[in-house]
């Protein structure tokens, strides 16, 4: 608890003088300040338990926290983010939650917090003789805001599966993304948050509904694809020759042992063949928009619009996609998702 008060009120001392308007002493030769706690409320600060911590952008950090019998999943960052869903509810704030989340996330204070009002606000208040602590509402309206849901038995998603609730999150509150994504696609996101398989890389799908760019949205969706595919190339081995042992662990070894690892181009070509009719039409839309023609194969302009993003040599760069506007990235990223969602599926045994 007295770590905990420590870091909150030196986080403020640290910014003041960052801010070079008021030269005060440090925390440790002040007259101690703290925020005051009941004693239901000690309770938190002394079995809060932080399972997990997911950092997805400077300004929003999720984690998933447990306080007794109950599960919590908590938002730091997105003002006006309080949208979720009847299973996942907000949950009231109190002085122990508050302040052990301040001092465990090592929450930041707003950069455009005003210095003179934590001056005259937080940092004056223990010169007053009848100081007897802070409320906790009065501190945590200068940190990054702080929202807190409980995590009810009936969740679709699982408790612990904190980049899943991570995401579902995001899609229930799109209106505070960089990108404009198309309702339909925000809706496979969704959907792929609350149903798909674990063995997803979720990371890569919050990095890529999280982008600030449209290329490197679709990028980290593409990283997802590339994990399945020698996946894609021994399944057919493997039911030829009856070999049973779990698809993921073979490419593994075959890469080990062997130095064997499938050429792009052809394990995209059978993933796109097999994927659903929605995500080829997709892509045979924007090629039509890009070069003027749906005919060719998919799998090649998929692969050629990849290595437009991540190579600079000249014989990569056949394709103008700075030509690409907001609706058919949409339409590229939302196929993509859907062979994610298809292939995932498929695999989900032999990936895990």
């Amino acid at each position: 608890m007295k770590a905990a008060n420590q870091y909150i009120f030196t986080s403020f001392i640290s910014f003041v003088k960052k801010a070079n308007v008021y030269d005060i002493p440090n925390y440790e030769e002040e007259k101690p300040q703290y925020i005051k706690t009941e004693p239901i409320e000690k309770e938190w600060l002394k079995t809060l338990i932080i399972e997990n911590i997911q950092p997805i952008l400077p300004n929003f950090i999720t984690a998933y926290i447990t306080f007794k019998e109950s599960n919590f999943f908590v938002v730091i960052g997105w003002l006006e983010s309080v949208k979720f869903d009847e299973t996942i509810t907000i949950y009231p704030l109190n002085a122990g939650l508050i302040t052990a989340l301040l001092f465990e996330l090592k929450v930041p204070i707003r950069q455009n917090a005003e210095p003179y009002e934590i001056l005259d606000e937080i940092l004056f208040q223990n010169k007053d003789s009848k100081y007897s602590g802070h409320d906790y509402t009065d501190v945590i309206k200068y940190f990054e805001k702080i929202s807190v849901y409980e995590i009810l038995e009936s969740s679709p998603i699982q408790k612990d599966k904190l980049e899943k609730l991570s995401g579902f999150y995001i899609t229930k509150n799109s209106n505070n993304l960089f990108l404009n994504f198309s309702h339909e696609t925000i809706a496979i996101f969704e959907t792929i948050f609350v149903e798909g398989s674990d063995s997803i890389p979720y990371d890569n799908l919050l990095l890529s509904i999280t982008s600030i760019s449209w290329k490197h949205s679709f990028l980290d969706i593409y990283r997802c694809i590339e994990k399945i595919f020698p996946l894609a190339k021994l399944d057919e081995l493997c039911r030829k020759l009856s070999i049973s042992t779990p698809l993921i662990h073979l490419a593994g070894e075959m890469e080990k042992s062997l130095g064997w690892k499938p050429k792009e181009e052809d394990a995209l070509k059978n993933i796109i063949d097999n994927s659903p009719l929605e995500a080829k039409q997709l892509f045979r839309e924007v090629k039509q928009f890009l070069d003027g023609s749906e005919d060719g194969k998919l799998e090649k302009f998929v692969y050629q619009v990849r290595n437009c993003i991540v190579h600079y040599r000249p014989a990569t760069q056949v394709l103008e996609i700075s030509k690409l506007d907001a609706v058919n990235w949409d339409k590229l990223i939302r196929g993509a998702l859907l062979v994610v969602k298809h292939w995932y599926k498929e695999y989900n045994i032999s990936l895990n």
